[in-house]
């Protein structure tokens, strides 16, 4: 049987859904990585019309998740989980930080001085979770971190499945805006440490691993 060829990431030269990269350069699979040189001509030919995509043995897939989903399963338990209880936390902590990143983007793209006050410095729980401040999602998680019951500074017994990476991803994107965020958050501060001492995430923030060259900082706002 041959081979399959690498895996292929496209995305773009920001620091936003650039998750599966870094997923990638921790999963030990073959892979290449490209930013787009034409997208108004690669815009068609994807899948959802949008960026990430992933080239596969069996085609292009599309969204930030699926390619993470994917990536787990061809990677095996360190990057899926090691059982169903690791599986679960991995797919919650893809999901979570998922919403915190939505609720960037809404802040980017029109959120008002108001709304960005709101996410900064919100702290009722009891609103919908699509009104969270952010200390409300970080609470959420440094108490989830408790009940994964992996030990500090990771969620998982391996520390880099997907949802770990896409926790670590979303984390460093807040912490790049702002510096102490997680101050008073000690197991997501360690989560974070951990995860960014380790070769393969120093690789893709100095060099972007097979990306070819780091990225660049996308979401830049003010926080107070």
């Amino acid at each position: 049987m041959d081979a399959e060829p690498p895996l292929s990431f496209c995305y773009f030269q920001l620091w936003a859904r650039v998750s599966p990269a870094v997923a990638l350069a921790h999963s030990g699979l073959e892979w290449t990585g490209k930013f787009p040189a034409a997208w108004k001509e690669l815009k068609p030919t994807t899948p959802w019309g949008a960026l990430p995509v992933l080239e596969t043995s069996v085609g292009v897939v599309g969204h930030e998740l699926a390619i993470l989903s994917h990536i787990a399963k061809k990677a095996g338990p360190a990057m899926e989980g090691a059982d169903e209880k690791e599986q679960l936390t991995s797919l919650q902590l893809m999901s979570e930080s998922e919403d915190i990143y939505q609720a960037l983007g809404r802040l980017k793209n029109g959120g008002t001085p108001e709304q960005g006050a709101a996410f900064w410095t919100g702290t009722d729980a009891t609103k919908h979770n699509r009104q969270f401040g952010l200390a409300v999602f970080l609470t959420l998680l440094e108490r989830f971190h408790g009940a994964a019951g992996a030990g500090e500074g990771r969620f998982t017994a391996s520390g880099i499945s997907v949802g770990e990476c896409k926790l670590w991803t979303t984390l460093h994107i807040l912490i790049l805006i702002k510096e102490d965020v997680l101050a008073g958050y000690p197991s997501l501060q360690a989560f974070y440490d951990r995860f960014t001492s380790l070769p393969a995430t120093q690789s893709f923030i100095t060099t972007g691993a097979a990306m070819g060259a780091p990225v660049k900082q996308y979401f830049k706002m003010t926080y107070e």
